[in-house]
């Protein structure tokens, strides 16, 4: 037996965990109260958030726009960066995709770039197009011409990795064989004001010191639990696994919670982020629930809107803000 469950040796076979009896844990979770949609709706409102062709971070008087507003509402500004980034993530998902896809629109792309060396952030701003996009949907074309033998631009697949090499900039061979060094400039340039079409690794480290956090937190209190890593060992990758499996009984503010999730940014309740939010809570809520048990609960870096507690009212939603690391990030 280990940690409350009967050993994960003896469970394979069946594929599933089967609890014993385990302790009681009562605990107080230093949670915020969630936002009520009507001061997200009226930040929406405001015009203050998306602008086109705007895909970066916020800086200068852009930042100090959106802060105002902010505190006029009575919102986190890091609240409003999370919706503000989900709203551009839908407004390319909704309008945008289809731009990269369409060959008349690529054709005029291409010759303002490669013929008339048109900035990228020039015609991101035209097209309202993530810049690090425009440059994927540029390349990807060359390797394919290059590779005949590659069809597929998956990222898991050749070409896609080669694609993803050159955006990425790892690979110097890769870059000198597809691009120029003007080029390279202007992606070095996009990738500083694009969070949408490129990510870089600095808001993986801050979300990993975040959840070490929660997990210390959780230690603190002496709850016994085991962690994704741990299901994932012993063949649950494939049920979906949550962060956090309690072998405790837990109760947090009187609710008994059977798994914990970790969400590193805002749940918005706003119907413009309903993609999102559906892909990034609403699936995980419904298979951790059908695996584990619906009582469970996700903890929001940046809190969370009360509509999205009111869609899933079986699932425990905390704020995580108090226990945020120092060096917060852009989401």
């Amino acid at each position: 037996m280990s940690n409350g469950y009967t050993s994960p040796r003896d469970t394979y076979n069946d594929g599933v965990f089967r609890k014993t009896p385990g302790r009681e844990r009562i605990i107080h979770w230093p949670s915020a109260e969630p936002v009520p949609i009507q001061k997200e709706v009226q930040l929406l409102m405001s015009g203050t958030l998306v602008r086109r062709g705007e895909f970066g971070p916020l800086c200068g008087s852009r930042a100090i726009e959106v802060d105002l507003e902010c505190a006029e509402l009575g919102i986190h500004f890091d609240q409003a960066l999370s919706i503000r980034k989900q709203l551009m993530i839908s407004k390319v998902l909704k309008g945008g995709s289809w731009k990269l896809k369409d060959e008349y629109t690529m054709k005029r792309i291409r010759k303002e770039f490669e013929q008339k060396q048109r900035p990228l952030l020039e015609i991101s701003q035209r097209y309202d197009l993530p810049p690090v996009s425009i440059f994927r949907a540029i390349v990807a074309p060359r390797v394919l011409n290059a590779y005949p033998q590659f069809t597929c631009l998956d990222r898991t697949r050749p070409a896609g990795r080669i694609v993803q090499s050159i955006i990425s900039e790892t690979c110097p061979d890769q870059l000198k064989a597809f691009v120029s060094d003007w080029e390279v400039n202007e992606l070095k340039i996009a990738k500083e004001f694009d969070m949408v079409g490129y990510s870089g690794s600095g808001n993986c480290t801050a979300a990993e010191e975040w959840e070490r956090s929660i997990y210390a937190f959780l230690d603190d209190q002496k709850i016994n639990y085991l962690t994704e890593e741990t299901l994932k060992l012993y063949g649950y990758g494939d049920m979906g696994t949550p962060d956090c499996l309690l072998v405790d009984d837990l109760f947090i503010h009187g609710k008994l919670v059977k798994w914990i999730e970790f969400k590193c940014f805002y749940a918005s309740g706003l119907k413009e982020n309903s993609y999102f939010a559906r892909k990034a809570v609403g699936r995980q809520v419904k298979k951790y629930g059908k695996s584990f048990g619906k009582s469970g609960a996700v903890i929001l870096k940046n809190g969370f809107s009360t509509e999205i507690s009111r869609r899933y009212p079986s699932t425990l939603f905390l704020d995580g803000g108090s226990l945020s690391s120092k060096n917060d990030f852009n989401l």
